[in-house]
C-alpha cells in the first residue's frame, strides 16, 4: 500500500499518492450551494484504504464498469448530437466506438429525485422521492447494492444527492466528496440586475486542479493498482452545473455571435407556455438584459461542456492504458439538462418538461458491443443501471420499470412504439423548497442564487406535472396550471403548444388515456418482505435486524 499525506482544508484537499500531487475540491468551489449529505469520506480517511480484496476471483468473467456522470448536462449542447460547432470529440469519439442513444430522457428534472429514479428503477412517484432530500432509504432496493452484494466493488467520487446515509455503507464499498470545477466569481454585484443570473467571470485556474478531474485521477490510480474486480466506478461530478463559468481557455472558448449566427437560442415569452417561462425571469430580475447576454451565457455554458468532454477524455485515455481495459465498460449520462439562456432563462426548474431540460446524452461503450450504434428510439435514464445489471448477470426480484439496453449495445434496434416519463413540481407545504428544514438557510438568504427560486416557489406555485413522449408527441399534464401538447415532427424544438389545438385532440386524448393506464399499473410496488397475518404472542421481541 502506498504512503499517503492528507492535508484537509474547508475547501480543498491536497493527496500524495504513488508520486503524483493532486488538488480535489470540494462542491463549493463549484457554487452548488445545496446540502448533498454525504457521509464523512470512506476510504480517504479510512486507516485501512487499501483495497482488501485485490484482483479477481478465479472464474469470474463478470465486467467492470465507470460511469461518467457530470451534472446538468444537456444532450443538444454536444457536437454528437448536433450541435454546430461545440467541440466535443472525447464525447463524439466514444459514441463512435459505442452507441448513442438520440432520445435518451431523465425520470425528473432536479438532481435528487432523478438519481433515486436512476438507482431503484422506479418513477419517483411510486415512493415518493420528489424533493431534494428525500433519498433512498435502507430498506429500498437499488442497483448498486444489488452489485455489491453480488460480489462488486462500488468506488464513489463525487456529489451524493442519492443516497440516504443510512443506505450508503449498505450500497457503496468505498467514497469520498470528490467534485468542483472552478468557475470565478460573480459577474455582478449584490443588488445589481444580473446578480442571480449565474454569470461568472472566468477562473484563473489550472483545468487540472478542479475536484471532477481529480476524481478521474483518483479513479485511473484505483484501476492501475491491482484493484479488486469485478469494479463498478461512479463519478456524479458537478459537470455544466451553473454558476456560469468555466477555467480559462475554456471560459471563452465560444463568443454570443457564434450562438446567435450558428446555434440561436429559444427565445422567450412564447405564448400558451407554462408561467415559470415569466416567472424565472422577473424573480431572476433577467428583464433588462437582450438576447446577446443570454447568449453570452450559453457560450460559457458551452465551454463548460467542451471542459467536461476534456476530462472525459483524460478518463477514457487512462481506461484504455489500464491493465483492466478489455474488460471494463464505460457509460456517460447526466441527471438533468439546463436551460443555459435558452428562452432567456437559466438553470432548472423542478416542475419544467421542457426538452433541454430532460433531455441528456446517453454514450455507452462496451466490450464486444456494436460500435458506432446511432439509436432514435426513446430511453429513460434508469435503463442505463437496469442494461449494468443485465451485464453483470445479476438477478434482482424486486418490481421495476427499467428496461435493458444490453440488445441495443449489440447491435439490435429499440422499440419504436415506447413511450418514456418524466414528473416534477410540488404541492404540499413540505414539499417547497424554502419550507425544508434541510433548506431553509439557503432560500432565506438574499445573496444565495437559489433564493429567487425559493420566492417564485411560495409566491406563484410550481404545479405537479408529468410528461409522456414517444417518437411522435410529447404531452405534458398539470393538474392546476398549463398543460403542453408538441408534434415532435413538425415542431422538434417545441415552440408551439398545441394542448388547446382541437385539430391535435384525438391524439392529445389517446395519450392522457394512456397516462391515467401508466399511473394504475406504476402507482405502487409490493415490499418483498413479508408478514405473518397471525398476532406474535406477548411478549414479542423486536427483532432489530428487520
Amino acid at each position: 500500500m502506498h504512503s499517503s499525506i492528507v492535508i484537509v482544508s474547508f475547501a480543498s484537499i491536497l493527496i500524495h499518492f504513488n508520486g503524483l500531487v493532486a488538488a480535489v475540491a470540494f462542491a463549493d468551489e463549484a457554487g452548488d450551494q445545496l446540502n448533498h449529505h454525504l457521509p464523512p469520506p470512506r476510504s480517504l480517511f479510512r486507516s485501512d484504504a487499501s483495497p482488501k480484496r485485490p484482483g479477481r476471483a478465479p472464474g469470474d468473467k463478470r465486467p467492470n464498469f465507470v460511469i461518467f456522470f457530470p451534472d446538468e448536462t444537456r444532450a443538444e449542447s454536444i457536437g454528437v448530437y448536433g450541435h454546430p460547432f461545440v467541440r466535443t470529440p472525447n464525447l463524439d469519439g466514444l459514441a463512435k466506438q459505442g452507441a448513442v442513444f438520440n432520445e435518451a430522457h431523465v425520470l425528473h428534472t432536479q438532481c435528487a429525485p432523478s438519481r433515486c429514479a436512476i438507482i431503484t428503477g422506479r418513477y419517483m412517484h411510486v415512493l415518493g422521492h420528489r424533493t431534494q432530500d428525500h433519498l433512498v432509504q435502507d430498506y429500498e432496493p437499488n442497483y448498486f447494492r444489488l452489485l455489491k452484494d453480488s460480489g462488486y466493488h462500488v468506488l464513489w467520487h463525487g456529489k451524493n444527492d442519492m443516497f440516504s446515509q443510512s443506505a450508503f455503507n449498505l450500497s457503496v464499498s468505498d467514497w469520498d466528496n470528490t467534485i468542483g470545477v472552478p468557475s470565478g466569481s460573480n459577474a455582478f454585484q449584490f443588488g445589481e440586475p444580473g446578480y442571480y443570473s449565474f454569470k461568472h467571470t472566468a477562473s484563473n485556474s489550472s483545468p487540472n486542479s478542479s475536484g471532477d478531474y481529480n476524481a478521474v485521477v483518483k479513479a485511473l490510480h484505483f484501476m492501475n493498482n491491482n484493484p479488486p474486480e469485478p469494479f463498478l466506478i461512479f463519478l456524479p461530478g458537478i459537470g455544466s452545473h451553473p454558476p456560469y463559468g468555466a477555467p480559462l481557455p475554456y471560459h471563452t472558448m465560444y463568443t454570443a455571435e457564434q450562438v446567435q449566427s450558428m446555434a440561436p437560442l429559444r427565445q422567450p415569452y412564447q405564448p400558451n407556455k407554462p408561467k415559470y417561462h415569466s416567472g424565472i425571469i422577473k424573480y431572476r430580475e433577467l428583464q433588462s438584459f437582450n438576447q446577446s447576454f443570454f447568449d453570452s451565457i450559453n457560450a460559457i455554458y458551452l465551454g463548460r461542456v467542451s471542459y467536461v468532454d476534456w476530462i472525459l477524455g483524460q478518463l477514457v485515455k487512462g481506461v484504455d492504458a489500464s491493465p483492466v481495459a478489455e474488460r471494463t465498460s464505460i457509460f456517460v449520462s447526466s441527471d438533468h439538462g439546463d436551460f443555459a439562456g435558452d428562452y432567456h432563462l437559466v438553470e432548472k426548474w423542478p416542475g419544467g418538461m421542457d426538452d433541454i431540460l430532460t433531455r441528456v446524452p446517453m454514450i455507452a461503450r462496451i466490450p464486444g458491443g456494436k460500435a458506432g450504434q446511432v439509436i432514435a428510439e426513446p430511453i429513460n435514464s434508469f435503463d442505463m443501471m437496469e442494461t449494468i445489471i443485465d451485464m453483470a448477470g445479476v438477478n434482482a426480484s424486486h418490481i421495476r420499470f427499467a428496461k435493458s439496453f444490453l440488445p441495443q449495445l449489440m447491435g439490435s434496434p429499440g422499440n419504436p412504439n415506447r413511450t418514456v416519463y418524466s414528473e416534477g413540481g410540488f404541492l404540499y407545504h413540505r414539499e417547497l423548497e424554502p419550507f425544508d428544514p434541510f433548506q431553509k438557510g439557503t432560500y432565506a438568504d438574499k445573496k444565495n442564487m437559489y433564493y429567487p427560486r425559493g420566492q417564485e416557489e411560495v409566491l406563484e406555485g410550481i404545479p405537479r406535472a408529468v410528461m409522456a413522449k414517444n417518437m411522435d408527441y410529447k404531452l405534458v399534464f398539470r393538474a392546476d396550471g398549463m398543460s403542453e401538447f408538441y408534434d415532435l415532427e413538425k415542431d422538434p424544438r417545441e415552440l408551439t403548444n398545441q394542448y388547446a389545438n382541437a385539430d391535435y385532440g384525438k391524439e392529445r386524448d389517446q395519450m392522457l388515456n394512456d397516462l391515467l393506464a401508466w399511473y394504475v399499473t406504476t402507482g405502487d410496488v409490493t415490499p418483498l418482505l413479508e408478514d405473518p397475518r397471525g398476532a406474535p404472542k406477548p411478549p414479542h421481541v423486536l427483532n432489530p435486524e428487520l
